[in-house]
């Protein structure tokens, strides 16, 4: 990843494959789970919205050469991962006042302005802050270059892309292609290439 602009066509892509699987799922999916444990579908693209507002303030205190742990928790990476779990699954399964969303439909609305906000927090950044800005993750005790941190995000994203698509195996919703088929016509994010 050279530049930013790299950056963010992969993020577009990724993001355009989400909001396609999201779009299929009937909306009486919503709050299905597989165990009482585990995100619903809905809670899955709530807690991807709500991990986006992170890296919203993640990205920007990093560029500033500023600390940020919304969360404050105590220990290791470990334990704080393991405190934060039942903090991020109540989060998920509750729709904020209405900022999130209680259906796919509003929730995709929802995302897509987060997402113009994501990227005009990311626009400005330049090539060499990509190399030499460093980026502490406070639950997973990481620290990486951004140009890794911002991959991480996506990556995040994509983990639960999966996680989703097997809910919708197991619910038996057929879903779109997700890699792109290249030149095929309509997958989201791919270019058509023509004959």
């Amino acid at each position: 990843m050279r530049t930013i602009e790299d950056f963010l066509v992969h993020f577009r892509r990724q993001r355009d494959w989400t909001h396609s699987l999201v779009a299929v799922i009937p909306e009486e999916h919503f709050d299905w789970r597989p165990h009482k444990t585990a995100f619903s579908c809905g809670g899955v693209v709530r807690h991807l919205m709500l991990s986006e507002g992170f890296w919203q303030g993640q990205i920007p205190a990093a560029l500033a050469g500023e600390p940020f742990d919304p969360f404050g928790l105590e220990g290791t990476g470990v334990e704080r991962f393991a405190a934060f779990r039942p903090i991020n699954l109540s989060a998920s399964r509750n729709d904020r006042q209405g900022r999130l969303g209680s259906t796919f439909a509003r929730c995709l609305e929802r995302w897509r302005e987060i997402q113009a906000r994501t990227e005009a927090i990311l626009s400005p950044i330049r090539p060499e802050q990509l190399a030499e800005v460093v980026v502490d993750h406070p639950l997973m005790a990481l620290r990486l270059p951004l140009w890794e941190m911002l991959l991480y995000m996506v990556n995040h994203e994509v983990h639960h892309r999966g996680q989703l698509s097997a809910y919708l195996k197991v619910l038996g919703v057929e879903q779109p292609a997700m890699l792109g088929m290249p030149g095929m016509p309509g997958t989201p994010g791919m270019p058509e290439i023509s004959a």
